[in-house]
């Protein structure tokens, strides 16, 4: 069954694969709905809280919107589906706490999308707070509030971005700040419902096209709106940190990577900071104790490089590797006559995102190792 990492061996829709130099396994999903199919963005889990179902997205280049698709991980009910109506914006989905829907973002909306491909409106901004002002998104990555009331929301109207709650009960969107400077991926604390992180980030000038860099990337807010602070003034974003890709661990620690520096970990109330895994990294993720961390190095660096997927034991201090080389992605040149940037990193969001499931039976990440865009799944139990 679908706790069981083994049983993917006798399931007809993956494939096992061996890292030729580690030797670590994976399990690649072979069948296909799509012609690229990656993992989420590491902040949400690909796999379903059950952990009987794989959710990813699906690209049909040049087509820029991708759609979700879902497999079961159950090798005795190999089922595989596509959603066409799930188009969604930025990295937004995530699988319902049921673990038999998912929701995801499209134009002013949260969506929920059923196992049956049923969908309904969550929340969505009002015409009046819209104003026929241009917008790109209306949430980065969707968490919900540990007491399940509110999707955390942020997007921009014209030159300004803003941080709201969408009331899942009412449909409701309420506007909490806005501001001068790009603010994103806002992420709610798992255990404390007033709590979230958002983060600063570089931004262009919509008319003129000046860049503007960010200063101080991590920032903690609440719903009540008493609490608005960087988590360490004393990090100056690309003089003394290079601060970015944070997540909140399982039981309410925050954590981020410095691409310099490697993985951190902080008491959102003391800013007591752990330094946890030193080593260059991209994106990184941990399991629900915080004992296990996994990472890819470097997406950025794919022109000359090929990427690393390393898992890290914090008690052991032990490092091994997932994939010791992958390859850059490639179009898939059996459905596409086209080069890049059709197909790259940058445009479909290619990094390997590496990142644990929900009961930390497995390790999700996007591969190129078959010559495609594919998902794959690594057991950790053998990695520990």
């Amino acid at each position: 069954m679908s706790s069981n990492p083994s049983s993917l061996d006798k399931h007809p829709f993956f494939e096992r694969w061996h890292d030729p130099v580690s030797g670590v396994v994976s399990y690649i999903l072979k069948e296909r709905v799509a012609p690229l199919q990656q993992s989420f963005y590491f902040t949400n889990a690909s796999v379903s809280p059950d952990e009987k179902w794989l959710w990813f997205y699906c690209s049909y280049p040049p087509n820029q919107t991708p759609t979700l698709g879902c497999v079961s991980l159950d090798s005795e009910n190999p089922v595989i589906k596509h959603f066409p109506q799930s188009g969604f914006t930025s990295g937004s989905p995530m699988v319902a706490p049921e673990g038999d829907a998912v929701y995801f973002t499209a134009g002013s909306g949260v969506y929920k999308l059923s196992l049956d491909g049923h969908v309904e409106v969550v929340c969505a901004l009002s015409k009046e707070q819209i104003g026929r002002r241009h917008f790109s998104r209306i949430v980065t990555h969707l968490t919900m509030s540990a007491d399940g009331k509110y999707f955390l929301l942020d997007g921009d109207f014209g030159n300004f971005w803003w941080v709201g709650i969408g009331d899942i009960q009412s449909g409701e969107v309420t506007i909490l700040k806005t501001f001068a400077n790009h603010h994103d991926h806002a992420q709610f604390s798992p255990v404390d419902s007033n709590l979230f992180s958002i983060s600063q980030d570089h931004w262009s000038d919509k008319i003129t096209g000046q860049r503007f860099p960010l200063n101080h990337r991590l920032w903690l807010m609440d719903i009540q709106q008493t609490r608005f602070e960087a988590l360490s003034t004393k990090d100056w974003y690309s003089h003394n940190s290079d601060c970015t890709h944070e997540w909140w661990a399982r039981d309410g620690r925050l954590c981020w990577v410095d691409y310099k520096k490697g993985a951190f970990e902080a008491d959102p109330y003391t800013l007591e900071t752990t330094h946890v895994w030193n080593r260059s990294m991209c994106h990184a993720h941990c399991s629900a104790d915080r004992r296990y961390w996994c990472a890819d190095e470097n997406p950025y660096k794919w022109a000359t490089e090929d990427v690393q997927i390393l898992f890290y034991d914090r008690i052991e201090k032990k490092e091994k590797h997932i994939v010791t080389a992958m390859p850059q992605p490639k179009v898939p040149q059996n459905l596409y006559r086209l080069d890049p940037p059709y197909c790259s990193r940058d445009t479909n969001h290619l990094d390997p995102h590496p990142h644990f499931s929900p009961k930390g039976t497995w390790i999700t990440y996007t591969t190129m190792v078959r010559g495609e865009v594919d998902v794959a799944l690594c057991p950790v139990e053998p990695l520990k």
